[in-house]
Formats: C-alpha cells, sequence, structure tokens
C-alpha cells in the first residue's frame, strides 16, 4: 500500500485523505444508532492513524481536520452548528492530542516502512542484478564447456590420428629390424656357404694346381731357366692357397662351430695382429661352457666388427680383448688406446645407431634380438665397445 502513495504523488495522497475524512464521517453516521452520543471521534482516528501510516503527515491533518469539521457539525450537540460549548472544550482538545499522537506515530512507522522499503527494493534489484550476473556466468560457463568438449574431441581425434602414426612407425620399425636381422643371417649363412666353396673348389684346384708343379718340377729339374719358372708358380700357388685359406677363415671360421667362440677369439685375435700390426691383449678363459650357436656368432661379429673399426678408424697402437662369465652372462669387451669418438657422434650411436656404420648398428640389433645389451665407451683415451649376452642352453665345455 506504501508503493501507492509516494512522496512524489502529492494529489493522490490528499485525495485519499479526503476520501479517508469523507469515510470517517459517513461511518460515523452508519454506527449513529449503536453509538449515539459518545465516541464522537472514533472513526477520525482511525482515518487519521490510516493516512499518516499511507500518505503521511500532511493529509493526516486534512483528514483530521476535515473528520473533526464533520464530526462536529452533524453528530456534536447542537447539531448543524459550529458553535464550541463549554462542555465540549475538553473533547476538542482531547481529540486533536489524539490526532497528534496518531500522526507521529504513523510518520514514524511511515518513515521506517519507507526506508525498509528502500532496502527491499535494493536488495530485490541486487538479487536481480545477481541473477543476471549468474546467468551471464552460466552462459560463459556453458560456452566454456561446450569449446572444451570441441577442444577434447579434436585432441582426442588429433591423439588417435598420432597414435595410429606411431603403431605404424613401432610396425614399420619392427618389420625394418626383423628384415635386418634376416639379412645378417642370410648374409652369415652367404659366407658360410662362401667359405665352404672356397675352401672345397678352389682350395682343391689349387690343391691340384701344387701337385701338377710337382710334377713338372721333377721334369724341369734338368733346366736351370724352367726350374726357376716351376719354383715361382710354386711361390704364388703357396701364397694363393693361403689367402684362400684366411679369406675362408675369416668369411666364417671352421674353429666356431667346432671348438667354439673361445678358439675362434683367439685365432682371429692372433691373425688381426699380425695383418694390422696391432699388439692385442687377449683376457679368455681356459674352460667356458658354450652358449647357443647365434650367441657365439654375434660375439663373433661384433669382435670382428670392433677390431676393424680399431685398424680403420683409432689409431690405436694397442687393443684388448677380454671375454668372461659374470652371473650367467657372456661379457665380451674389446678396447684400445685410440683418439676415441667425437662426443656428437657418440651420442647418435649411443641413441639409435645411426653414425656408427651398418656393422655396429646391425649388431646392436643381433644383440637385442638375443636379449643383450651392447654399450660403447669413448674418451680421449680410447673407446671400449661392452657386449652382454645370456648364456642359454649351454652345451658341451670348450
Amino acid at each position: 500500500m506504501l508503493s501507492s502513495a509516494e512522496r512524489q504523488k502529492v494529489v493522490e495522497r490528499y485525495t485519499i485523505a479526503l476520501a479517508a475524512a469523507v469515510f470517517a464521517v459517513l461511518l460515523r453516521w452508519c454506527l449513529e444508532p449503536l453509538l449515539g452520543h459518545v465516541a464522537f471521534y472514533a472513526t477520525v482516528y482511525m482515518a487519521v492513524a490510516f493516512c499518516a501510516l499511507i500518505c503521511g503527515s500532511g493529509p493526516a491533518v486534512l483528514t483530521g481536520l476535515m473528520g473533526f469539521w464533520g464530526i462536529f457539525y452533524w453528530f456534536v450537540d447542537p447539531r448543524h452548528s459550529l458553535a464550541v460549548g463549554g462542555s465540549q472544550i475538553h473533547a476538542v482538545i482531547g481529540f486533536f492530542l489524539v490526532c497528534a499522537v496518531l500522526i507521529w506515530l504513523g510518520e514514524a512507522n511511515r518513515r521506517k516502512q519507507l526506508r525498509l522499503n528502500a532496502a527491499v527494493v535494493a536488495v530485490t534489484a541486487e538479487t536481480n542484478e545477481r541473477k543476471r550476473a549468474e546467468a551471464k556466468l552460466q552462459c560463459a560457463h556453458d560456452e566454456l564447456e561446450r569449446r572444451v568438449a570441441e577442444r577434447t574431441a579434436e585432441l582426442s581425434d588429433a591423439l588417435a590420428e598420432l597414435a595410429s602414426e606411431v603403431s605404424g612407425r613401432k610396425k614399420t620399425e619392427e618389420q625394418l629390424r626383423g628384415l635386418s636381422l634376416r639379412l645378417m643371417t642370410l648374409q652369415d649363412e652367404e659366407r658360410r656357404r662362401i667359405a665352404r666353396d672356397l675352401h672345397d673348389t678352389t682350395g682343391q684346384t689349387l690343391a691340384a694346381l701344387k701337385m701338377t708343379l710337382s710334377l713338372i718340377e721333377r721334369e724341369a729339374a734338368k733346366i736351370p731357366e724352367t726350374s726357376k719358372l716351376v719354383d715361382d708358380l710354386n711361390a704364388l700357388a703357396d701364397e694363393a692357397v693361403q689367402e684362400i685359406r684366411t679369406t675362408s677363415y675369416l668369411l666364417h671360421p671352421p674353429l666356431l662351430d667346432e671348438v667354439g667362440i673361445t678358439s675362434a677369439t683367439r685365432w682371429f685375435v692372433e691373425g688381426f695382429a699380425k695383418r694390422s700390426g696391432i699388439h692385442v691383449d687377449c683376457d679368455l678363459p681356459e674352460k667356458m661352457e658354450r652358449p647357443q650357436r647365434n650367441c657365439e656368432m654375434v660375439l663373433f661379429r661384433v669382435l670382428q666388427e670392433s677390431l676393424t673399426n680399431v685398424h680403420r678408424y683409432s689409431g690405436a697402437s694397442t687393443a684388448g680383448v677380454k671375454l668372461r662369465l659374470e652371473n650367467d652372462h657372456l661379457k665380451l669387451e674389446i678396447s684400445d688406446n685410440g683418439r676415441g669418438i667425437p662426443e656428437d657422434r657418440l651420442q647418435e650411436v649411443r641413441r639409435s645407431g645411426g653414425g656408427a656404420g651398418v656393422g655396429i648398428a646391425g649388431m646392436r640389433e643381433r644383440v637385442r634380438e638375443l636379449g643383450g645389451q651392447l654399450e660403447i665407451q669413448s674418451d680421449r683415451t680410447g673407446t671400449t665397445v661392452s657386449v652382454l649376452l645370456p648364456m642359454s642352453n649351454p652345451s658341451v665345455p670348450s
């Protein structure tokens, strides 16, 4: 009700005051048979209190004055007269005192109510503003969730594509690794076959040539010039036989199949020292359980490749070969006192085997296939190649 009688609405407030005064007079007229000549101003008091609470002190004063005038004129004896007798003085004073109290109380309550209404309006406005802010925040949150969902879906697709690509590359690498191992296995078989052919065919041909030269030598002993030529041919035949035997053994040493890695290593190291002029210290066990054939083959190929690299690149004067059994694992170490491998190239070799040539990279794959490890340590004082292979299915002592 207070919202309909604000201070700015002056006409409405005073119109309500007049209407309240008229209503109070009419109500007193309706109650005349019941009240008689008592409580003349009861209805006016109610109208004044109402106007003081709703319309303010000014309209309440107007209601009190108009109500007093109407009641006094129509209901107080002598009726229809505004003459104030001695007996009415106290009633009139009491009326105005009661109206003043009612107006003061109503105005005080009205102001409190207006302040409360203002607070309620402010709280309502703040609540509405907060609701609007929450709505905007919710919209922003929904938009963010939508964008996050879209981005997550994009990232999921990208990750799935990347995982597929990685899987394909891993599969390709595995296939390449298998192909490399297959090629090295075929290479070993081809070396074995060539070594056997050299020994069985070319070696036998040279042996037959030697026998023929022996027969010719008997007949040519009578002619000094011919005898010298036969001696030269015989020396060339001996040199060819030795080279064929050496080449055959280097391709695939028979000792590796017959008595094992220890004897084959000792034979190869002795031949390498003679051919290269590099002194090699060989530390090999006298007796050792033989590993599987493929394990011996890998160790021998690593030995060949490592000593070949020592001769070609290291500039070393001495080298060392050590073979020993450690906790059911065979460990082969080849070291030298050369210039070492540059750090950047060494890191590349350790990381991927690149920069090490086909030999070391291939050996790394073969060692990995057997469940072993190949490590290369190098500095300015030299290089050490270490191979660690598990001893599986040992057979007879070498």
